[in-house]
C-alpha cells in the first residue's frame, strides 16, 4: 500500500509548479500589453498617413503642408517624428493623378523582457493612394 504524502511534503512541488505557471503567464501579459501598444503606433501611423494624403491631394504632390499635417498627427498620437520617414510620389501631380504616400517608423520594444524573446525594433508600416485635386495653373 502506497503511503499518502502530507501537505506540508507537497509544498515544494506546489512552489515550483508556480513558478513555471507564472513564468508563462507574466510573458503573455508582457506580450499582449506590447503588442496592444504597437496596434496604436500603427493606427496613429495610418490616420498619419491618411490626413497627410488629403493634404498631398489638395496640394497636388509634396509640399510643406503634407510634411507638417504628418508630423502633426504623429507627434499628438505619441510617436517621435525624428524617427518617422516619409516618401510622397510624384512631387507634383496633375490633376486626376495618383499620389502615393508612404510612411514607415521603427518601433521600439519597451518591454525589456520581450527584447530577449523577439526582435527590439519593429517596421510599422501605412501607404494611402489618393488623387491629386489640384488644376494647373494656366
Amino acid at each position: 500500500m502506497r503511503k499518502r504524502l502530507s501537505p506540508r511534503n507537497e509544498r515544494g512541488a506546489v512552489i515550483a509548479e508556480f513558478a513555471l505557471v507564472f513564468g508563462v503567464l507574466f510573458l503573455l501579459l508582457m506580450l499582449f500589453l506590447e503588442v496592444g501598444l504597437m496596434v496604436e503606433a500603427q493606427l496613429v501611423l495610418s490616420s498619419a498617413a491618411r490626413e497627410g494624403a488629403r493634404q498631398a491631394a489638395v496640394d497636388g504632390g509634396w509640399s510643406s503642408g503634407v510634411r507638417k499635417r504628418i508630423e502633426d498627427i504623429a507627434d499628438m498620437g505619441g510617436l517621435c517624428v525624428d524617427d518617422l520617414h516619409i516618401n510622397v510620389q510624384p512631387n507634383q501631380a496633375a490633376y486626376g493623378r495618383p499620389v502615393d504616400i508612404c510612411l514607415t517608423y521603427p518601433y521600439q520594444i519597451r518591454s525589456e523582457v520581450l527584447r530577449q524573446v523577439v526582435p527590439s525594433v519593429v517596421d510599422l508600416r501605412a501607404e494611402v493612394v489618393t488623387r491629386s485635386e489640384r488644376l494647373d495653373d494656366d
